[in-house]
């Protein structure tokens, strides 16, 4: 019974609806990526894949990096998360209007470079925030702030440099300016 009434829970939790999300939100999950392990270890969080929420034709898509910058519909990246578990972060009540035509394409960065024209998840909210918003949702880290122990290489066979600034989804979650849905806004 027990068990039964949990799985109810979490299939109420986590069912997709689109009233509860608004354009402009962030949608943060644990991607079941091959380098997902290695963001949640370097950054010590489960919050290793974002993607920012667009509306188009009344129908809630997340605009993220997968290989190219593409619309996904919600439901489709919910159900690639692991345990299909997720979680919002607003910066207003208002919808924020995302230009996100203009991203739709643009390669994925392996390098986790600022300023390559390509982009990795979170640099992509993160650039969008900060590039059509004006908004600063966090600052960005170098590469040697983030626990790389055994997996330096991994970042130079990549191309990185533990000097880059980079950003992080977990570092986006963690913003001072970012609520839950649910939360009050001033």
């Amino acid at each position: 019974m027990k068990l039964l009434l949990f799985l109810l829970f979490s299939i109420l939790v986590n069912t997709c609806n689109a009233q509860e999300f608004k354009e402009g939100d962030i949608i943060f999950q644990t991607s079941q990526s091959k380098q997902s392990p290695l963001i949640a270890y370097a950054t010590m969080s489960n919050k290793t894949h974002c993607g920012i929420i667009v509306e188009k034709d009344s129908k809630i898509y997340v605009l993220e990096t997968l290989g190219t910058i593409k619309l996904t519909p919600i439901q489709t990246f919910i159900d690639r998360g692991l345990f299909k578990k997720y979680w919002v972060k607003r910066y207003t009540n208002e919808k924020l209007k995302v230009n996100y035509k203009k991203y739709l394409g643009i390669k994925y960065d392996l390098a986790f470079k600022f300023n390559n024209d390509k982009y990795y998840c979170s640099e992509l909210v993160y650039s969008i925030y900060k590039n059509d918003f004006n908004i600063e949702l966090c600052k960005t880290k170098q590469l040697k702030e983030y626990n790389l122990l055994g997996i330096k290489n991994v970042a130079k066979d990549r191309g990185m440099n533990i000097e880059q600034y980079v950003v992080s989804p977990s570092d986006i979650y963690e913003s001072k300016i970012l609520k839950t849905p649910d939360d009050s806004y001033l």
